[in-house]
């Protein structure tokens, strides 16, 4: 994980406005948020054996994640890399019944080193985030 220097930092938006802003530039709030915190992924590059992303996170202020009133603070945006096996089922053994639940493999490293390319390429999104949000 590399964290990114930005002026959105600690910045406070109404959740709506924010989603509506960053989803122009292809971020999505990620699956794992909660009632009082969530993250806004951008991903950089995916292939069959890693998936690199910006993540900016939010914490709730007013309400909670998912209400139309609710207004969050920005945290320290960072640059994030999960590093998976190549295979998924090495002995060939899931039943229909187990793919069907278990559709999406672990990563084998959450925190994989960063390569420099996707710094800048998260740096040179960041501007533009920043420029939509700090206007």
């Amino acid at each position: 994980m590399i964290t990114l220097n930005s002026g959105i930092e600690n910045q406070a938006y109404s959740f709506e406005d924010i989603e509506n802003i960053l989803s122009r530039f292809d971020f999505m709030v990620g699956g794992n948020w909660e009632y009082d915190h969530a993250y806004f992924d951008h991903k950089l590059e995916q292939d069959d054996e890693a998936y690199a992303f910006i993540r900016i996170p939010v914490t709730t202020e007013i309400g909670t994640i998912g209400e139309k009133n609710a207004h969050v603070r920005v945290g320290k945006p960072f640059v994030l890399v999960h590093k998976y096996e190549a295979n998924i089922d090495h002995q060939g053994d899931s039943g229909n019944i187990q793919a069907t639940f278990n559709q999406f493999q672990a990563p084998e490293d959450p925190d994989a080193e960063v390569d420099e390319q996707y710094v800048k390429q998260a740096e040179d999104v960041m501007v533009k985030v920043e420029r939509a949000l700090l206007q």
